[in-house]
């Protein structure tokens, strides 16, 4: 027959082992936010292709752009974007709510006027779509960015 002493440190080993194995698994399946600011697509630069909005796609105006930076999309840093259009300079804010969520918010833009009438109805609808809780899928060299009322914005990087 065992010992109260041997009984104790039997036990004492058990929880132990339990303790450890329980830290592990806790450990292993939280994600850090370094860890998913750290996945890749902060890093590029990213050229708006389309942009759907209450379900009707509108496609990148072709003609000359007044910025070289128009429809280009840039994370500045961990909690700010940069996406001018047309012909106006513009920055907002972001963050990672999770793996594929994203919450794009508070954009303002210079309000110069200018361009072709498409232009200016492709600027406001992809600044309309480009907003609140957004989906986003990160493949290749493709983001897609995705919200309410069938709101959808596909960048490429570039």
């Amino acid at each position: 027959m065992k010992s109260i002493e041997a009984f104790d440190y039997e036990m004492k080993i058990n929880q132990l082992t339990i303790l450890f194995i329980s830290s592990l698994f806790l450990l292993s399946s939280c994600k850090k936010e370094n860890e998913l600011l750290n996945n890749g697509f902060l890093q590029k630069e990213w050229k708006v292709q389309s942009v759907v909005n209450e379900g009707k796609r509108f496609m990148i105006p072709t003609d000359h752009t007044l910025l070289k930076e128009a429809y280009i999309l840039k994370f500045i840093n961990d909690s700010c974007y940069a996406l001018a259009t047309s012909v106006n300079y513009g920055e907002g804010k972001y963050q990672i709510v999770s793996e594929n969520y994203m919450m794009i918010s508070d954009y303002m833009s210079t309000l110069i006027g200018g361009g072709s009438v498409y232009q200016r109805n492709f600027d406001d609808q992809l600044i309309a779509a480009f907003n609140g809780v957004m989906n986003y899928s990160y493949i290749g060299n493709k983001l897609i960015f995705r919200g309410e009322k069938n709101k959808e914005v596909v960048f490429k990087a570039k």
